[in-house]
Parts: C-alpha cells; structure tokens; sequence
C-alpha cells in the first residue's frame, strides 16, 4: 500500500486490501470529525435535537448535492441505496399485483425490497461480454402491462459492468427507472444524473466519496417528489421534499453531519485526478493478476467501472456461492481482502484501486494466487 495515504486511514496493515467497494474505508479525519458530531450531540442533547441539528443536516444535504452537481431541492439523504429502494416503492405504491424489472447483475437487496412488499419480480438476463444494445433490449424485453418500475444499476455491484442507463430509460419509457448508483459518486466523471431521463437515482456516498457509513443521496425527479416520504415518521413529518428526510427521530445523526468532512477528505486525496490515476492502476493491477492466472479478459462491449474489474478464474473456480465462499476464505487467512464472484457459471475475483493502493498490492495477489488456489476446491 501507499504509505502515506494508508497513514491517512485505519486499515489493518496487515492486509492487502483490494476491495475498497463494499464498505468503503473512511479517512481517520472523517471519521473523527464523526465523533466530534456525535460528543457535541452527547454535550447537550436537547440542545442539539431542538435548535442544531436541522441546520447541520440540511447543510451537508446540500453540500451532497452540490458534489453531485444537482439542485439542492432534488435530493435527500438516506442511509444507503436500500433505503432510497424501499422510498421509492412506497412512494409509487408499489405492491401485490404489480412487476418490477431487475437484472441477473443486480444488487440482491434491491429485489428483496420489492418482494417483500409483495411485487413479482421480473429479471432480465445477459452475461457478462453483452454488448451495450443487448443489455437496453434484455431489460426492455421484461418489462410487461403490469410493470410499475425498472432497478437498473448504473455500475453493477458483482459483475462492475457501466450499464447503459440512459438507453435503458428510454426503451423502457413511461415506466419510471430507478438507478442502483451506489458505486458511482465519487468514482464515475463526467456525472450528470438529470440527463439520464430517469426518475430516480441513488447512490452511496460511504464507498467512493470518503463519508462515514451509512450515507448515502436520493435524487427524485420533480413529477415524484411529492409522493416520496422517509420511511420512518418524525419530526420532518409535514416538510416539503427533501427537508422532510432530515430529521429522523432519535437515529444517530452523526454519518450525515460528518457527510461535509467526507467530501473535503474526497478533494484533498486527489478528488477526480485520484480517480484517473487509480483507474490507471487498475488497468494494471488487472493485468498482473491475469497474467498469473492465465485466463482471458471476461468483457465484452460494456465498459468496466473506472475503479473495479473483473479478472476471470480458472475453470472450475469458485463457480458457485458456496465454493467462492471457501476461496474468499482462502485468500483472507492468506492476508487478501478481495472478493470472489460466482457469475453465470464462472468464478471471477472482483478487484477494486482506491487511493492506498500500489501495484505492488496486485503483484502480491498474482504472486500468491497459484498457492492459494492449489487448495481450493474444483466445481
């Protein structure tokens, strides 16, 4: 790892961790600045309740938008991606009776929400070497009369695929999409979520974005807005959209106050330059790991997301959940934080480049990958 920008974190030094998108890693100023929020709520907490925390809320409200480069009344706060799923299926009425459009790349908790409010769930298949066109056609082929919304990810979490979201939306229309954007803010330039044509976006500011768990963005566009309410009903009850999301009861607000602090860490490690040049060493990173496996690059037409890839596993691989469980398991007690991922009969390792990673991390990774796998079970 980088030295100097590890010291900037807390990660185990004992690891080489090459799997920055699944949690996140929060710089020790942000989470810090956390506990600051948090005493200060602990000093006075009547005082902090009452008269302070509407303002801070809404402030780092705004500044998240600002970093999204959205207006400050499209976009609330939420814990997480999920969370923005289970508002937007209440405030559509979603239920019995009614299709929601997903994709075999999708995240997992995105469909159970669906299905727990009792909506049939419609999945739209394509491998991982589709083509752009193939993708927009699979998820347009699955839409039917009684289709309520389309969950389309804009950087797909197993498989870290950049989907054609746009072109989803428009084949898909007048049936409202959702983007799962929870790997992009922070890691995908060029962002511009309203020129999407979509009806709501939510992405995670936890991952790529160097805030405190669990925060995240909802942008609504403006005919959905006023059917959109917080999960929970509180003190924001009453409050025109998004300022109604503010205020949750007594949950621990000190993620989102600290949410400010977090984009300032985002900046000061580099902002997009970090971006391109964590890209850069991706690419390499990639490489070496393939290299030492000897198998072929799994993509095809669709882009891989700047800061995650797939590298494909021997044959007979971590095929399965179950087996990529065991070698996930392999690789951590042999010092690696990365994923392996069962897709459509094949395993993949899913390797992430975030700001304290070198390339001597992957070079360790290749190097240790015949031993490793020398032990794991075939499929």
């Amino acid at each position: 790892m980088r030295r100097d920008i590890a010291d900037q974190f807390e990660l185990d030094p004992a690891l080489t961790h090459l799997n920055h998108g699944a949690f996140g890693a929060v710089p020790r100023s942000v989470r810090e600045a956390q506990d600051r929020a948090r005493a200060r709520i602990e000093r006075a907490p009547m005082r902090a309740f009452r008269d302070e925390l509407a303002a801070a809320l809404a402030g780092a409200r705004e500044q998240a938008a600002a970093f999204l480069g959205l207006p400050t009344d499209s976009t609330a706060l939420v814990r997480n991606v999920t969370e923005g799923v289970g508002v937007v299926l209440q405030g559509l009425g979603i239920g019995p009776g009614d299709d929601v459009v997903v994709s075999n790349h999708g995240y997992l908790t995105a469909g159970w929400s669906a299905e727990a409010r009792g909506a049939t769930l419609r999945r739209a298949e394509f491998p991982v070497d589709a083509d752009p066109g193939k993708v927009t056609a699979a998820i347009a082929a699955a839409v039917t009369d009684r289709t309520r919304l389309v969950i389309v990810d804009q950087i797909t979490s197993p498989t870290a695929l950049l989907l054609p979201v746009a072109e989803v939306a428009a084949a898909v229309a007048p049936v409202p999409v959702l983007v799962d954007a929870a790997h992009v803010p922070g890691a995908l330039p060029g962002l511009d979520v309203e020129d999407l044509g979509v009806a709501f976006w939510a992405g995670n500011l936890h991952k790529w974005a160097y805030t405190p768990r669990a925060a995240a963005a909802l942008w609504v566009a403006p005919e959905h807005r006023e059917s959109m309410r917080p999960l929970v009903t509180s003190w924001s009850h009453g409050m025109p959209f998004p300022e109604r999301f503010d205020l949750q009861g007594t949950v621990d607000h000190s993620a989102w106050a600290a949410v400010p602090d977090g984009l300032v860490a985002w900046a000061e490690l580099g902002g997009w330059e970090q971006v391109e040049r964590n890209a850069a060493l991706l690419l390499r990173g990639a490489e070496h790991v393939r290299a030492a496996l000897g198998t072929e690059s799994p993509l095809g037409g669709i882009p891989s997301a700047p800061c995650l890839r797939l590298v494909a596993l021997p044959e007979r691989v971590a095929t399965t959940t179950e087996s990529a469980d065991a070698l996930w398991h392999r690789l951590y007690a042999a010092g690696f934080v990365v994923p392996p991922v069962a897709f459509g009969g094949r395993g993949y390792l899913r390797l992430a480049a975030a700001p304290y990673n070198d390339e001597d991390d992957y070079q360790r990774l290749a190097a240790a990958l015949p031993e490793i796998l020398a032990g794991a079970p075939r499929d």
